[in-house]
């Protein structure tokens, strides 16, 4: 910067090079001209006691010196200090090196050859207007330099601490025509216009604009809610509608599913019981699944999902609990009036126990089926491939290292590179795909995940990346949904990241009042569903022996 100055000093100078020259060209051998001339230029000029750049304007013939300073060198024209250097040879000066050049004063300084004076030139000093600036600014504690703030729908936008730096440092900063301090705490609702700032300094000022754009959930709103033994509303369905639930320990409630209209609750018991459909909108009791034709497997129906036919539309599909050697089957329903059709027959030859719950991802055109073993050490995952509305009845069979405790469990998929397991009893584990090979990860931090976390969900709502799931609390006496966003630029780097705060909780057993003690899951089972519908995102969460709960996100 100081050689640009110079260049550009250069150019302003009337005489651009400093020269020895008789005083008077047409007779330069007379006796009155001994003394030569002097022209000074920018290099001759040497400022110190500044911290920013100095632009020295030279006029030869006026026989002056302007310094040109930045307005952050304004205090500094106190004490400032000018040498001159490279003169001509004889040349000398007479000045008060470090002079106080404050509030327009002005030095001369002689020139002297030998003992005569040569020329005396004045000195001034100029310091440019100021430009006033923020040197740094957040809002809520996140840099607002670039005019935008991304944070969580959840924090309040009408009192978000602003704090700021300025240069020059007595530069004022206002909004609204008020003048306000950093740490001060303003209004960013107006997520269109934003606030704007203005830094100033006398007659000089710069605006800067900070627009908050919230992302992420603000909050669950429960849309409508059933429950098995709650505290403070009458609302027992569980008691008067589900048959025999929790409490003969005949039906048990293990998983939900939901489509655009209706939620699904499935009831694993030995015979087959049909599955409650319930409206999405109310959460009333619309039908039951037709199950004419639904026979063999230790439960003959068991956990049960939807899954996008690929046209705007869905299909119901249930799964048998098999813990011998018989037959896996996977029934499917066009509708919740429709007669099921097998989809999947599988001859479990191995023995192995499949079918307490089931993954379905993709569509019924293009899509996948998933089991996680029961019983086998180590743990398996049979994933078998739906092509067009046909499911292939050759699993692929992935042998899952370094996961052997726990019971009941289930696959869920995170992307084509990572999945979880989650079984009841054994804490989440996530896994890793590189082609054909896979590979053991993290545990689930303890301190922040339970073995009782079950129906893992990953969605983006909002431009916010988060991870639903539910929680059996109290014995298995109680159950909530948990919402957690997830930041990270893969599901592991995300998992590692929570640190166990701001996370959304719901409790399930009533609806005012968490944690309560209701009636105790004699399976360790819950389950979770997200779907977005019409634009809104949903999630119903349950366990038996809590009860059931429709929410709504919003931003």
């Amino acid at each position: 910067m100081k050689k640009l100055f110079a260049l550009m000093a250069s150019a302003l100078t009337v005489f651009a090079l400093a020269s020895c020259g008789p005083d008077n060209p047409d007779n330069p051998d007379g006796p009155d001209n001994k003394i030569p001339a002097l022209t000074l230029s920018a290099a001759n000029i040497d400022v110190s006691g500044i911290d920013g750049e100095c632009m020295p304007v030279i006029d030869n013939a006026a026989k002056t010196i302007k310094l040109m300073l930045e307005y952050g060198d304004k205090e500094n024209t106190k004490a400032l200090t000018v040498n001159f250097l490279n003169l001509p040879e004889g040349f000398t000066t007479e000045y008060q090196k470090t002079f106080n050049y404050a509030d327009g004063a002005t030095q001369t300084v002689t020139f002297k050859y030998g003992e005569q004076k040569a020329a005396e030139y004045v000195i001034s000093v100029e310091v440019g207007a100021a430009d006033p600036k923020f040197l740094t600014l957040t809002v809520g504690g996140l840099d607002a330099m670039g005019g935008e703030v991304r944070m969580a729908s959840a924090a309040s936008l009408s009192h978000l601490p602003v704090e700021f730096t300025v240069d020059p440092e007595d530069a004022i900063v206002t909004v609204g025509g008020n003048e306000i301090a950093s740490g001060d705490e303003l209004d960013f609702t107006d997520v269109l216009n934003g606030v704007t700032f203005t830094v100033s300094l006398g007659e000089a000022s710069k605006t800067h604009k900070v627009i908050v754009i919230t992302s992420g959930i603000r909050k669950a709103e429960r849309v409508w809610a059933h429950y098995a033994q709650p505290k403070t509303v009458e609302d027992d369905w569980f008691q008067t509608v589900v048959t025999d639930i929790p409490f003969s320990g005949k039906y048990w409630l293990r998983s939900c599913a939901m489509d655009d209209k209706y939620v699904y609750l499935a009831q694993h018991q030995g015979a087959a019981y049909p599955a409650y459909v319930l409206s999405l909108a109310d959460g009333s009791l619309v039908g039951r699944l037709n199950i004419e034709g639904v026979s063999v497997g230790t439960h003959q129906l068991s956990c049960i999902r939807t899954i996008p036919d690929g046209d705007g539309g869905y299909k119901i599909l249930q799964c048998n609990l098999q813990a011998g050697t018989a037959a896996l089957k996977v029934y499917k329903w066009d509708n919740k009036d429709a007669k099921p059709s097998v989809a999947l027959e599988y001859t479990n030859s191995d023995g192995h126990r499949l079918g307490d719950k089931m993954e379905v991802s993709g569509t019924w055109k293009n899509g996948q089926i998933s089991f996680v073993t029961s019983n086998a050490t180590p743990r398996k995952v049979y994933v078998f491939t739906i092509t067009n509305g046909t499911v292939s009845a050759t699993p692929t069979v992935i042998p899952l290292s370094d996961y052997t405790a726990g019971s009941y469990g289930q696959i869920y998929k995170y992307s084509d590179s990572e999945f979880v397991i989650s079984v009841a009893g054994a804490r989440p584990k996530i896994y890793t795909v590189s082609g054909a090979t896979v590979t053991a990860g993290d545990d689930f931090d303890s301190n922040i995940f339970s073995a009782t976390d079950e129906g893992f969900n990953f969605f983006t709502f909002s431009d916010q990346k988060y991870m639903a799931f539910a929680r059996l609390t109290g014995d298995l006496c109680d159950c909530s949904l948990r919402i957690i966003a997830l930041n990270g630029e893969n599901l592991t780097a995300a998992i590692k990241a929570i640190d166990g705060k701001n996370v959304f909780t719901y409790g399930l057993s009533d609806p005012n009042e968490f944690p309560i003690s209701g009636y105790k899951s004699g399976n360790s089972l819950c389950d979770c569903t997200v779907r977005e519908v019409g634009g809104e995102t949903y999630i119903v969460a349950m366990s038996e022996g809590a009860g059931v709960s429709c929410f709504k996100l919003e931003k």
